[in-house]
């Protein structure tokens, strides 16, 4: 057919045509049934033989043929296995692992327990104090030893109000000066001058830092007062100020070491506050005695022998004896301050003898 040739008139009509994916209408191979018979590739009267599964030729054989050659390397248990027949597969070759033994962790060796102190327990005694004291080594008696400790307690609260500082400053510097002098004698150190170290020391443990030469100044001032000698510093020459501040910042680190930098120190104040507070006796009067009893025992060693708040018990109890008012009417007065009557008794007798 030529495109010469006109086409046929009259419309033109498609016949439908099979998809290339649609299978004839006769395909040969169709969907096994179940009454269809069982397909054989073989015919039935022809039998194929059954395969036999190889053997090793000298499997049977009791001792390796001749003509069999041998590697004079190879050791006697390889010609064992060729003799014996074919080697086994590689997973029976392989040794059984061993099964892993895990020795038992160490038992932990038992940790005695540590006694805890109880609420009657004292840091140190005060005959353990008066007989550890290095100054009576040195003949210093405990009744001139207290007036020592008297004497630069005072020269401390002089100078403490000389520069502003707070009354917690004042009494941890006190405290370094009681800690100091129960580790070393009175007869080898200037407590005037261990004194300004320990004040400058408590500054800056305190956060209320003051400079050094501002400090120094005030002992100066301070020591105009007769009771306050420090006359010995100041007449070494023209120099005599940087010797004086050499001289205390060498007593700054003795204090120190001596006291192995433990430099923490918790005064009453806060427990006072805080019972007289829950009792409903911060704005009375008794809370203000209190106060002045706590400053005037840091004289003594009570800081040495008791807890915080077995001091402000004590301050407070006498209190309120001066002011005739029964404080353990609050039912809850031995409770909020966590002290023992006894304990109470004992500080109220050392804050009496110093009045």
């Amino acid at each position: 057919m030529s495109f010469s040739q006109p086409f046929p008139p009259g419309p033109v009509r498609h016949q439908p045509q099979p998809y290339h994916h649609d299978p004839p209408p006769h395909h040969p191979r169709r969907r096994r049934r179940e009454d269809d018979e069982p397909y054989h590739p073989y015919p039935q009267h022809q039998s194929q033989p059954q395969p036999q599964p190889r053997s090793h030729p000298y499997a049977n054989a009791a001792t390796v043929p001749y003509h069999v050659p041998r590697d004079p390397l190879a050791s006697s248990h390889h010609l064992q296995e060729l003799a014996s027949g074919p080697p086994p597969p590689k997973r029976a070759r392989r040794a059984p692992e061993p099964q892993r033994y895990d020795p038992p962790a160490p038992a932990a060796a038992p940790v005695p327990p540590t006694r805890q102190p109880e609420d009657g327990d004292a840091l140190l005694s005060r005959d353990e104090i008066e007989r550890r004291s290095p100054s009576r080594k040195d003949g210093i008696d405990s009744a001139s030893e207290a007036r020592l400790r008297a004497s630069y307690c005072a020269y401390l609260r002089c100078l403490g109000f000389r520069l502003g500082l707070p009354q917690t400053t004042i009494a941890t510097a006190v405290v370094y000066c009681h800690r100091f002098f129960f580790r070393r004698s009175h007869a080898c150190h200037d407590r005037f001058l261990v004194a300004t170290a320990a004040l400058f020391l408590a500054s800056k443990t305190e956060e209320t830092t003051c400079l050094l030469n501002t400090v120094l100044r005030a002992s100066c001032e301070v020591s105009q007062n007769q009771e306050f000698n420090l006359l010995p510093y100041m007449m070494r020459g023209q120099n005599w100020f940087e010797l004086y501040r050499e001289s205390v910042i060498q007593a700054e680190q003795m204090i120190l070491t001596t006291l192995d930098f433990e430099l923490d120190v918790a005064h009453p104040y806060a427990s006072l506050s805080s019972s007289l507070s829950k009792l409903g006796l911060s704005h009375s009067v008794i809370f203000n005695v209190a106060w002045n009893l706590i400053n005037e025992g840091l004289q003594s060693s009570l800081w040495l022998q008791f807890k915080p708040h077995h001091i402000a018990a004590g301050a407070a109890f006498l209190a309120g004896k001066f002011l005739r008012y029964d404080i353990t009417f609050h039912q809850n007065f031995w409770h909020e301050f966590k002290a023992a009557p006894p304990i109470v008794q004992d500080v109220v007798q050392q804050l009496k003898e110093l009045l």
